[in-house]
């Protein structure tokens, strides 16, 4: 009977960020072994997975600790080496072990270890032996680095960003894995460097044809699997940038080949596959004049918790009040010290409150509100079904002009319309939403408007790469050269 264990580990570090992430951080998402539920979450569904295929096959699954944070900055040392050795530490005493799954992401970084998961799957391959195979998937946004291709022998990224794919690429995991333990496969990993860092936003052209090129792909002889590694912008480590993988079955010269012409593609996309932004003044002229049935979304980039930014940046909830924007509401503002005062005064209470503009530079001047607080909500969650972001304590407070803010004791992005709605604001009664997010807002609210704007702030998530103090990266990928 084989035996198979699984488990999960997953942040994404913003390394310019001041938020440090630590052991309570980590635990954030955390689930001891052996009582995940059965619905899965994107970075567990290996987990999820692997209990109905070991089911059928008559296997004996092994089910380690799943640890995760919310995106943030540097993780401590401390915390790092406490969660890898504790994954191990269940590794060794599941052993002897004829394959590995886990859920990872790809752009973990600590105080000593730019490549978190590079460290972890080198500590895990000494223990299992080169026999074990290894298999994990992995958010595009990663950092490919060698010691990760080194020592895993199939790793498959979500194609899809917004990542709706999570289960679908844990169900392409576990074939192959079952394929390579019953001898049929000899999966070999092939990267090529696509000389560039940018962003795919994948529902819409250029970057919805590289999503059908993969899966194309992938139906000619003896290719596996097909990823695109978009990389983290924001990581300052040395294994920064784009690439492309290929899983072949066995050593082939075609794996590489593929591999390093689909990068060829994608170097040709630089610039043409990421969202355009419009400014904080341009945003607010827009919804001075929106007039639709459906509200404007405007999506607040740089701020995004998603990619480790604070959440409490005032820039363009600013800008669109001394524009004089009405029946406006926004999510989600990290601002604790805003909910506790809330909190205090009780629903209907109008107060002077300091809203946001606390964490550091990029999150701009706090804003003092005249409000009334109209919703309180404790031990609140944001739940989307693959997501589930514990917000801690929620605050909504309204301002003049029925402006609508939801404060949180907790960061988290704003996924879905239930951001608002959830508290009790009817997200299309609204003329303009404010989504403290990038990218997978867009799913949720793209059914309720096509009026979608995003919009580039000062922030730790900046799109322009030039303006942030990177010292590690490389400075011949695009866009640090012409």
């Amino acid at each position: 009977m084989r035996r198979i264990f699984t488990a999960s580990v997953q942040t994404e570090t913003n390394t310019f960020s001041p938020l440090r992430t630590g052991l309570t951080e980590l635990r954030e998402f955390y689930v001891p072994p052996g009582a995940h539920p059965d619905a899965p979450t994107l970075y567990t569904a290996p987990l999820t997975v692997g209990r109905r295929v070991c089911a059928e096959r008559g296997w004996s699954l092994s089910e380690g600790p799943c640890y995760g944070a919310h995106p943030g900055g540097l993780i401590r040392r401390d915390a790092w080496e406490t969660v890898r050795d504790d994954i191990l530490a269940h590794v060794a005493a599941a052993g002897p072990l004829d394959a590995v799954a886990l859920g990872l992401h790809g752009a973990m970084a600590a105080d000593g270890y730019p490549d978190c998961e590079g460290d972890f799957l080198e500590r895990l391959r000494a223990i299992v032996g080169d026999a074990c195979v290894i298999g994990a998937t992995l958010d595009p946004h990663a950092h490919l680095s060698q010691a990760m291709t080194d020592n895993a022998d199939v790793l498959i990224a979500f194609k899809e960003y917004p990542h709706t794919d999570g289960v679908a690429r844990a169900e392409d995991l576990w074939r192959l894995l079952q394929r390579a333990l019953d001898g049929k496969i000899r999966p070999r990993m092939h990267v090529a460097d696509c000389g560039m860092m940018d962003m795919f936003f994948t529902p819409i052209e250029p970057a919805a044809s590289l999503v059908r090129e993969m899966i194309e792909l992938e139906a000619e002889p003896g290719v596996l699997s097909v990823s695109l590694i978009h990389g983290f912008p924001w990581g300052d480590v040395p294994d920064f940038g784009t690439r492309t993988l290929v899983v072949t079955d066995g050593e082939t010269p075609h794996g590489q080949a593929v591999a390093r012409d689909l990068a060829a593609k994608v170097f040709a996309l630089r610039g043409k596959a990421r969202t355009p932004l419009i400014t904080a003044a341009e945003a607010a002229g827009l919804a001075k004049a929106h007039a639709s049935a459906t509200p404007l979304v405007l999506a607040d980039f740089a701020d995004n918790a998603g990619a480790g930014a604070p959440s409490d940046a005032t820039f363009l909830i600013a800008a669109l009040m001394e524009a004089g924007v009405t029946e406006a509401g926004a999510a989600f503002i990290h601002d604790p010290v805003a909910v506790q005062i809330a909190t205090a005064a009780g629903v209907g209470a109008r107060i002077r409150l300091r809203v946001g503009g606390k964490t550091c530079v990029f999150s701009g001047h706090p804003l003092d509100l005249d409000v009334e607080v109209v919703a309180l909500h404790a031990n609140a969650v944001h739940d989307v079904k693959v997501v589930r972001a514990d917000l801690g304590d929620v605050a909504v407070v309204r301002a003049p002009g029925n402006f609508d803010l939801v404060l949180t004791a907790k960061r988290s992005q704003c996924f879905a319309p239930n951001a608002f709605s959830a508290f009790g604001v009817d997200p299309r009664q609204k003329r303009v939403l404010v989504v403290k997010s990038m990218q997978h807002f867009y799913t949720g609210f793209s059914r309720i408007s096509a009026d979608i704007a995003y919009v580039g702030t000062p922030g730790v998530a900046s799109l322009d790469l030039n303006a942030l103090p990177f010292r590690t990266v490389r400075r011949d990928l695009w866009p640090f050269t012409s």
